[in-house]
């Protein structure tokens, strides 16, 4: 005797089926969805601290905050969204060459882009150059503990980026308070 599949007995093994496979489905779309917000996350995360680790790879060591100067005909001003700073220039073996100093300048193009712009002295070890450090900043703002730049002694690096994944916004705000090097 031949045994066959009841009709009832098949519609019960597509209904598994479909079940299965949107099962599926579902964890497909949501393991995308988590890791798309991972990654910006970590793009925003990320973006705060390297612009934090720049800032302060340069401001540690700086003589100076300054209120402007000129780099290549364009001159920047130490404001509440640019940073300006003296630092001596440093040669191959890291000590610091008196008396000749390396320029740098932080500060934010549009309203997302933050960007390092360096000018080295020529016998300084440092690369003279232009860097992007993000493109989720959402704000970037430097206070001084002194409105005479002259007597600035540190200064405090507030940071917010912002990224968009899908409909949710995904952002990180850090602060920090940097002391230059003489102080």
């Amino acid at each position: 005797m031949k045994r066959a599949f009841t009709l009832i007995e098949s519609l019960i093994v597509v209904a598994i089926s479909v079940s299965v496979m949107i099962t599926i489905a579902l964890l497909i779309y949501s393991f995308n969805k988590t890791s798309g917000y991972g990654q910006m996350f970590a793009q925003s995360s990320g973006s705060a601290s390297a612009i934090l680790r720049e800032v302060e790879s340069l401001a540690f060591p700086a003589d100076a905050v300054l209120a402007t100067h000129t780099f290549a005909g364009a001159t920047y001003t130490s404001t509440s969204t640019s940073l300006v700073l003296e630092i001596p220039s440093i040669n191959g073996s890291g000590n610091v060459i008196a008396n000749i100093y390396d320029y740098a300048v932080f500060y934010v193009v549009g309203t997302t882009t933050a960007y390092r712009l360096l000018e080295a002295h020529p016998f300084s070890h440092r690369t003279s150059g232009t860097k992007q450090l993000s493109s989720t900043v959402n704000a970037l703002t430097f206070s001084y503990n002194d409105a005479d730049f002259t007597k600035v002694s540190t200064v405090t690096v507030d940071i917010q980026t912002q990224a968009l994944v899908r409909e949710d916004i995904v952002s990180d705000h850090r602060r920090e308070q940097i002391r230059l090097r003489n102080y």
